[in-house]
């Protein structure tokens, strides 16, 4: 799936990721997605987008990872409050 309709898919889904072009984050034309809502506790219905801590079980919330893999994406903490998506 192309970055666009990804970001479009996953901010209707759960607008409190805040799914954004890689671009914003690095002024780069490399195709990824930057989730500004990384550290938002209540990001994917009441629960984090990303738990670096793994106090919720899991790294990276699994309903959006699913979205993800399933769309030939992956995520990849960029460090411990930020999350990225790139294609596979």
């Amino acid at each position: 799936m192309k970055e666009g309709a990804l970001i479009k898919k996953l901010n209707k889904l759960y607008p409190g990721v805040k799914a954004t072009p890689m671009a914003e984050w690095d002024d780069t034309n490399d195709p990824g997605i930057w989730f500004k809502g990384s550290e938002d506790s209540m990001a994917v219905d009441g629960l984090p987008l990303y738990d670096c801590y793994e106090e919720f079980g899991y790294e990276i919330n699994p309903d959006v990872e699913k979205i993800l893999n399933d769309a030939g994406w992956m995520a990849e903490p960029y460090d411990a409050g930020t999350l990225m998506a790139y294609p596979n």
